[in-house]
């Protein structure tokens, strides 16, 4: 029991101890949710596929595939991660990122703006995320508890 308080409370410590670091360096919006636009090709590549997996693999693969086919389902698995990820990554991340910097922008609700210059958009796909983050969640939590 002693050794579960001494690891939990490390544990809580070092949390302390990043949160504090990680504040003293972040100084704008930028900073907090983009790392000041230095986390990296790697780190940005992790950060998607686990946000687009976190579906893929509890909902669809995990719930429907792996039950139905098991092992023989691996193959789904495999193409969502070279096209799903990887093809994204080298299609299309270079320009996302550098039109991101051109127009100065971290969300895709301010891309569209500035993009399409129309601040209707930006409303628009702002209003949608949100409501559509709602059932998103949802399902994600129904597949955890399958």
């Amino acid at each position: 029991m002693l050794s579960r308080i001494i690891i939990i409370s490390l544990f809580c410590l070092l949390i302390v101890v990043i949160g504090i670091i990680g504040m003293r360096k972040t100084r704008s919006f930028n900073d907090y949710f983009l790392g000041g636009g230095k986390i990296g090709a790697w780190m940005t590549a992790f950060t998607y596929g686990t946000a687009y997996f976190s579906a893929v693999l509890f909902i669809g693969f995990a719930g429907q595939v792996g039950w139905n086919f098991g092992y023989s389902g691996l193959w789904i698995a495999v193409f969502n991660s070279l096209v799903g990820v990887l093809g994204v990554w080298w299609l299309m991340g270079h320009r996302i990122k550098k039109m991101s910097v051109e127009y100065k922008v971290s969300t895709l609700p301010e891309y569209l703006e500035k993009r399409y210059n129309s601040k209707a958009l930006k409303l628009y796909s702002s209003i949608a995320i949100f409501l559509l983050f709602i059932p998103y969640s949802a399902a994600v939590f129904i597949g955890l508890s399958y």
